[in-house]
């Protein structure tokens, strides 16, 4: 419904209403089928006062995901913090955070966020954004792995190169969950599932032996995610007007 009451709001509260308005919109409708106008009539905004914040939709699409990466930077500085867990137990909930995180954040409309986010046309976005979110996360992962390996944990010859090699498997199963999310409803889905379920087993394996550890220490901490993302529902194609 369209909101025609303008309320003057400081320019950040602005740019975090459009935000939220466009993240509402990108869940509910998917990305492709939502349009600037949709966002501007739902958080009554004229389009001046929305290009002061934003140069385009992807501009907009990528300040939503700077937004979840902060929530999942918020619980990285609580991992960080914790000077009373065993190294075990932190590197476990540093390499849980994504999956925490999907769990508890309407799941079925990250699913086509990330489908979205995959795009040929937002490549340059995206790495752009794992390249951020690897820059935050690389000084608490090589604090874990040191700790882990002071104390006999871990086996690691070099603490930074093993740190960039466990981040970097960190998006390993992104083209095995992509292809598990166009696959649902179709022929391919149960094969897709099965790889995606592959995908997910190999990355922690490979973490184990980089650091060390006996095969099965650590997991994505979300067991049930596989069944999850095939049950999720694909949203219909954008409408023709």
């Amino acid at each position: 419904m369209k909101n025609t009451k303008r309320k003057n709001m400081p320019p950040e509260e602005r740019r975090a209403q459009l935000l939220g308005c466009a993240q509402m919109l990108f869940f509910s409708k998917g990305f492709e089928d939502t349009t600037i106008q949709d966002v501007l009539d739902l958080a009554g905004v004229s389009k001046g006062g929305f290009y002061h914040h934003f140069k385009s939709k992807d501009e907009l699409l990528f300040g939503v995901l700077d937004g979840m990466a902060e929530g999942v930077f918020a619980q990285m500085s609580v991992v960080a913090s914790d000077e009373t867990s065993s190294a075990l137990d932190l590197l476990r909930s540093f390499i849980h955070l994504r999956a925490n995180y999907l769990r508890e954040h309407d799941y079925p409309g990250q699913v086509e966020f990330f489908r979205v986010m995959n795009l040929d046309k937002n490549m340059v976005l995206l790495e752009q954004f794992k390249r951020r979110v690897r820059a935050d996360a690389m000084p608490v992962l090589k604090k874990i792995i040191q700790k882990g390996c002071d104390d006999g944990t871990f086996t690691v010859a070099d603490v930074e190169t093993a740190s960039e090699l466990v981040l970097f498997l960190s998006t390993f199963i992104d083209l095995s969950l992509l292809r598990a999310i166009e696959a649902r409803g179709t022929a391919m889905a149960d094969q897709a599932a099965q790889k995606l379920q592959d995908a997910i087993d190999m990355q922690f394996l490979a973490i184990d032996r980089i650091l060390g550890l006996p095969d099965g220490t650590t997991d994505f901490g979300w067991p049930e995610a596989v069944v999850v993302t095939m049950a999720t529902v694909p949203p219909p194609p954008p409408s023709i007007n």
